[in-house]
């Protein structure tokens, strides 16, 4: 078995669901793995001066940035990670989200967070897991869930080409969800979906035939995303994906 030796934490957040501790620089098994045995994959990643992002129903998120395993800033890699802390009722929850992530990603579903390691066990507390995501949105004008607060034109028909190409990339890979969540940045309508706690196989009934009622609700959120002054173009745009997926 691969151990880990625990450091004394270095951050503390209390959360009504449970508290959340790190320590510096905090280790991560397994990232940019497609395996989901940690034990027999001994990569380690470190990560530092974590950010609170916000907590929700299924686990706590914050930012790290890379590290090296002496605390020092590690060059080797690019870019934040954001990492999931579940709640002890929300594991199985937070596990299938990874699950989802990978499956969407294998499917080539675009503007997707990405699950970035196979679940790890949450070192403080038995019974719970942590999942590292990818990428960490951050934007200079900042971050929206509103394509009517992004920068008028070919922005917000950026974010209207996203919301389009990431519900029929997820319909092909037979996922759904509810609550659908974009981070949309302000100055280039680039969207990335985050918090897949929800998604779900459209396949996933005892009887096995398809979810009509979950696939039209999921296509009904996704199309609330837009904007009645965009909805000729996004009719225009979902009829040349839909020809396209066709066509392959």
């Amino acid at each position: 078995p691969f151990f880990l030796a625990v450091e004394e934490p270095k951050y503390f957040w209390n959360f009504p669901n449970g508290g959340v501790q790190f320590e510096d620089p905090f280790p991560f098994l397994g990232i940019g793995s497609d395996t989901e045995n940690v034990e027999n994959n001994g990569q380690l990643s470190y990560f530092g001066d974590p950010v609170f992002l916000g907590s929700g129903g299924s686990g706590a998120v914050f930012s790290f940035s890379p590290k090296s395993a002496s605390g020092g800033s590690d060059s080797d890699m690019n870019g934040k990670v954001a990492i999931k802390v579940s709640w002890k009722r929300s594991r199985s929850t937070v596990e299938n989200e990874c699950q989802i992530l990978r499956t969407l990603e294998k499917s080539g579903v675009p503007h997707v967070e990405k699950c970035i390691g196979p679940p790890n066990e949450y070192r403080f507390e038995d019974g719970r897991v942590i999942i590292a995501l990818s990428p960490v949105v951050e934007s200079p004008r900042g971050i929206t869930t509103s394509i009517q607060d992004v920068d008028s034109g070919n922005a917000q028909q950026i974010a209207v080409k996203c919301v389009v190409e990431t519900m029929v990339g997820m319909l092909r890979a037979n996922i759904i969800t509810v609550d659908v969540q974009p981070l949309i940045e302000m100055n280039t309508g680039k969207v990335l979906f985050i918090d897949f706690t929800e998604a779900r196989n459209i396949f996933e009934g005892s009887d096995g035939s398809a979810d009509a009622a979950g696939i039209v609700g999921f296509c009904s959120e996704m199309m609330a995303l837009i904007p009645e002054s965009l909805r000729d173009f996004t009719i225009s745009y979902l009829k040349e994906r839909v020809e396209s997926v066709e066509m392959e």
